[in-house]
């Protein structure tokens, strides 16, 4: 099976891959490549397999968490070559994959099903078997797997949309149960074009909520009627308040970058009003920018307003199994508004990982697929 990874050259020779052109990420070129990787052994009967399967990765999709890992993983295969980095390193952390292989005790599925992970956290899902991410190198192809890792997928959700689904599905329904709207109340969700906050959108809009989405970045005609009936507000990243925009107050604020927004979205909140937030943008010190210096986050102010209005800030990693169950049930391709990016073939991963993280216009995510029969949308 052919695969993207990324390629230690000065470990590997370049006459031995397929390379790639190479990407840039936070000022370091990020070499990439295509390798050969042959099916595991995976023996159906042994003990040690047991309770695992043997997955076939068929596409896979980035998330922002994973940028801070190809980074450091670039970074490691600069050093010099005593410091022993590997030779290739895999990426990725969203997938849909069909099952190939299972142990002895694996019932719950069949070979030839199709999956994507289930990152239930914080729970563990079976004793021994941690909770959270399920891979941080789906661009490997082949995964082994512990069975309560994983969720099938009804056949109406094609591979484009299940590569992309797990984490942005579970995380978004964890936080909308966690915050217990009301029907009345009215809710704000920040960065509105990062793939999280579409997917609240499209849980708020589904559910009636009165929504205003907050973005730095322009939208279409067309963009926008994605995610209506809720209000777009288009808002220049440098502005210290937005009290000045006129957005009024919000019983509940989504953010998943509170590095970005959390003293200004607290003073948008009504009395009682929950914050919750489910990342931040500066995982690695390269990705400061020159316009987070003008960023206020004063732990002061922010408690202050905290404590006088009797406000909840919320941390949220993640979801529960039965949320990614919900995200699943809830799925409906004709009133689903994530959108997918663009489709790649194997051969465009250097265009893949570029648009996945160099593209601040994107609107939903970059997808790329290994399996020969999927078709390539652009």
């Amino acid at each position: 099976m052919k695969v993207l990874a990324l390629i230690n050259t000065n470990l590997v020779s370049e006459n031995d891959v397929t390379m790639l052109s190479d990407v840039n990420i936070a000022g370091t070129p990020i070499h990439c490549g295509l390798i050969e990787l042959e099916r595991p052994s995976f023996k159906e009967y042994e003990l040690e397999n047991e309770h695992f399967v043997l997955v076939k990765v068929d596409a896979f999709s980035c998330n922002y968490r994973d940028k801070a890992i190809i980074l450091k993983a670039a970074l490691n295969m600069q050093e010099d070559v005593n410091f022993q980095a590997p030779p290739f390193a895999y990426f990725g952390s969203d997938f849909v994959g069909t099952i190939v292989a299972k142990g002895s005790s694996v019932e719950q599925f069949e070979i030839g099903q199709r999956v994507i992970p289930n990152c239930a956290y914080p729970d563990p899902p079976f004793p021994g078997v941690a909770p959270g991410a399920v891979t941080n190198e789906a661009s490997r192809g082949w995964l082994r797997l512990h069975k309560s890792k994983l969720i099938k997928i009804p056949d109406h959700m094609d591979n484009a949309v299940a590569a992309g689904f797990s984490i942005g599905g579970q995380t978004s329904t964890s936080m909308v149960r966690r915050v217990n709207l009301k029907p009345n109340e009215r809710a704000l969700v920040l960065s509105g074009r990062s793939n999280t906050s579409m997917f609240i959108i499209n849980n708020l809009t589904r559910m009636g909520i009165d929504t205003t989405v907050l973005s730095t970045s322009e939208w279409t005609p067309e963009e926008q009627e994605l995610i209506k009936p809720a209000k777009l507000c288009h808002i220049d990243r440098n502005v210290h308040k937005w009290e000045e925009e006129g957005l009024g107050k919000f019983d509940v604020v989504f953010d998943p970058y509170f590095d970005l927004h959390l003293e200004k979205a607290v003073n948008q909140m009504e009395t009682g009003g929950r914050y919750i937030t489910c990342g931040y943008k500066n995982q690695h010190p390269d990705f400061f920018e020159y316009e987070d210096e003008n960023t206020p986050n004063h732990l002061k102010n922010i408690m202050l307003k905290v404590m006088l209005n009797n406000l909840s800030l919320i941390g949220n990693c993640i979801g529960t199994w039965e949320d990614l169950e919900n995200a699943i049930s809830d799925y409906d391709e004709n009133k689903f508004i994530v959108p997918i990016d663009r489709s790649y073939s194997i051969e465009e991963g250097s265009e893949f990982v570029n648009r996945t993280y160099n593209t601040r216009g994107r609107l939903g995510k970059a997808i790329m697929l290994y399996e020969e029969e999927s078709k390539v949308v652009n």
